[in-house]
């Protein structure tokens, strides 16, 4: 077999073994979520839900560290999508940077409504869940304090003026996820966000 034959198959190979992954990590959501309708998630056990997604316990926990991870089984990347879309293009104000990055992540959402749903009453339904929602937006917030900063001089001033707009910006956004949620997600949320952010541009003024 020459060289380039043997690239191909180990490309195949590596191909399938990512998609089987996918696939496995799929089916452990898919039956997390079914079982947590079903029992609710206090009731559910990792055992239970790999039983149902057909992997043993130790598959299971290979992709998930726990059922809290399964909850939120989008957190690493979609921070780490929400962080690339902050780099700033070239004569973009820092707030500019910033809605763009949110409401591309508002996109998102909506074209995973379903899911986001199903994690909004999962949530509502089990305050132990609240802590880690919080802590994810915290980290999104993080990352909008520091890209208000990437052009500023640190000082003590800056750095409360950045803190303050990151926690405004996320405090306003949550609220209107929320109302998005518990209206059923039947709303366009990037429109919603629009228009949030032309409140937060327009400040507190009449």
């Amino acid at each position: 077999m020459t060289v380039a034959a043997t690239r191909e198959v180990d490309e195949a190979e590596l191909g399938q073994r990512d998609k089987n992954n996918r696939a496995r990590r799929e089916a452990l959501i898919e039956a997390a979520y079914a079982l947590f309708s079903e029992r609710g998630y206090a009731a559910t056990t990792m055992d239970e839900i790999a039983a149902r997604a057909g992997l043993s316990r130790r598959t299971a926990f290979r992709y998930f560290a726990s059922k809290d991870d399964l909850v939120f089984p989008e957190q690493g990347s979609r921070q780490a999508s929400f962080e690339a879309l902050l780099a700033p293009r070239e004569g973009e104000p820092a707030f500019e940077t910033v809605k763009r990055a949110c409401l591309a992540l508002g996109r998102h959402y909506q074209d995973d409504r379903e899911r986001q749903l199903a994690q909004f009453r999962v949530i509502r339904a089990e305050p132990s869940l609240v802590g880690r929602e919080l802590a994810i937006d915290r980290a999104l917030e993080a990352a909008i304090e520091r890209t208000f900063l990437r052009h500023e001089r640190d000082t003590t001033r800056t750095r409360r003026r950045a803190r303050v707009r990151a926690s405004a910006i996320t405090g306003a956004l949550r609220a209107t996820v929320r109302e998005w949620l518990e209206g059923g997600a039947t709303q366009d949320l990037v429109r919603l966000g629009r228009e949030t952010f032309a409140e937060l541009e327009a400040g507190f003024g009449e």
